[in-house]
């Protein structure tokens, strides 16, 4: 009898286990906590990446990261501007998930958009509502910032207590209010408007102005014109350039007066006539603007469409387009194009320990119009091998000229380099120096560089 009572219960036992790992796999443990959280802890990894050792892969980093759940597969969270993220994860959970993978990502704002096709248990979305956050969540002064290394205002609530750095969300009962960072609240329409663009920038005004004219500047620029805006700069690329000029009036902005915009917070309000509708709600890319302008004693008119802020027509970008560095091995000279981003790899004291006339074309040509977006190409180094011997003192200086021809950007470079009717080259170099070879010694020196450095390539160019 006791032994039939064992059979039995071991039997009872197995169909309990076999049920229970069923349901472990349908259902994986954390999952219901997983499901009920509106703010998500994940970490985010990035790729380091160097302008002055563009050939190397740099180590990779990882921050936290809070996230909320929009719907669709989709996650959004704000992380570091300027940089190169690969992949984010969830943490403190006790079962494996899949990476995430990223969607888009905004340079300017940090604002991260992540997608998962695997998991199949999600969080409950987040009630993203522009219009009834603005009626109902937490609202005070507001302002138009620029976040940490951005160039593109964006209008925030400023909170009465500064918070942590890490971005955060705020909410009212299942209400998105906005993002938290530091003293500032970022709203929803800005957190819905990436959602429902697919993850594209915000735009940006395309010019700089002033308002604070002192009692002489309103004399000189405008005797009979009532509170004038006066442009200060055109951002070439962004704004309209060669029809908007610095020392140019604006009068009125989408056919609003200016004489009506008062001076306290006039700022603001000229980003709002420029980056918000008439409801309030934000524009988007690729959205006309319209200006009445005064110059040179005439009225005129002037129209663009908004764009996002890029840096690519600069003269001296503040980085390498697409975070990937351009370069151009030759002969084990290394040749790439003048960015911000490379004299600050200098270091904090960059102004002090980079070359001299590098940083002085950063101050004064950095963004300067170019019609067909000329660079400044430098020599970096050069790679010690037995064949350059004379120049490896060579440091920072900027390639000027290729055969008598002047050189503009590194695609020309290549271009000129590739000329099968050429049996030397000449590269002239700032301070007068002068670099000298023959068609066989510059291949003799490719191999060299591929046997003694391994590279994996010796350039990264754009299409």
């Amino acid at each position: 009898m006791l032994k039939k009572d064992m059979v039995q219960i071991m039997k009872s036992f197995k169909f309990i286990l076999v049920i229970f790992l069923v349901f472990a796999t349908l259902f994986p443990i954390g999952a219901e906590d997983f499901e009920d959280k509106r703010v998500i802890e994940s970490r985010i990894t990035f790729q380091k990446t160097s302008h002055q050792n563009p050939w190397l892969v740099g180590e990779p980093f990882s921050r936290k990261l809070n996230l909320i759940y929009l719907g669709k597969g989709l996650f959004f969270g704000v992380t570091l501007p300027k940089q190169n993220p690969v992949f984010a994860e969830f943490e403190s959970f006790d079962y494996s998930v899949p990476k995430l993978g990223i969607k888009s990502y905004d340079e300017e704002t940090g604002f991260l958009l992540l997608e998962t096709k695997e998991m199949p248990k999600l969080p409950k979305p987040v009630v993203l509502d522009a219009k009834t956050s603005n009626k109902h969540c937490p609202s005070g002064k507001s302002r138009y910032v620029f976040l940490p290394f951005s160039k593109t205002p964006i209008k925030v609530f400023l909170l009465e207590k500064k918070g942590s750095e890490e971005s955060d969300f705020s909410f009212k009962n299942q209400l998105l209010c906005g993002v938290t960072i530091s003293e500032y609240l970022i709203p929803t329409d800005y957190v819905e408007t990436f959602f429902k663009t697919g993850g594209k920038p915000f735009p940006h005004p395309g010019l700089v102005f002033d308002i604070n004219l002192t009692p002489s500047e309103r004399e000189y620029y405008s005797k009979s014109i009532s509170n004038p805006l006066l442009v200060t700069e055109v951002i070439p690329g962004v704004g309209p350039a060669y029809n908007l000029f610095p020392g140019d009036l604006i009068t009125e902005i989408n056919s609003i007066p200016l004489t009506k915009i008062d001076d306290w917070d006039r700022t603001d309000k000229v980003y709002d006539l420029i980056l918000r509708k008439s409801d309030g709600s934000l524009r988007e890319l690729g959205e006309t603007i319209k200006l009445k302008l005064h110059r040179n004693f005439q009225n005129q008119d002037v129209g663009y469409d908004l764009r996002a802020y890029d840096s690519n027509d600069f003269l001296i970008p503040e980085e390498a387009k697409k975070r990937k560095p351009l370069y151009l091995i030759v002969g084990g000279f290394f040749f790439t194009e003048l960015t911000n981003a490379y004299l600050k790899e200098f270091g904090s004291e960059y102004r002090v320990k980079s070359e001299k006339k590098l940083v002085y074309l950063s101050d004064y040509y950095q963004k300067k119009v170019h019609p067909v977006r000329e660079k400044i190409v430098i020599l970096s180094r050069v790679f010690p091998l037995e064949g350059n011997l004379g120049y490896q003192e060579f440091q920072d200086l900027v390639l000027e000229k290729v055969n008598g021809t002047r050189v503009t950007s590194l695609s020309q470079l290549k271009t000129l380099l590739q000329s099968e009717d050429t049996t030397y080259y000449a590269f002239e170099l700032s301070g007068g120096k002068i670099a000298f070879f023959t068609r066989r010694e510059i291949l003799d020196l490719q191999q060299e560089l591929q046997l003694t450095y391994k590279l994996g390539r010796s350039y990264n160019l754009e299409d």
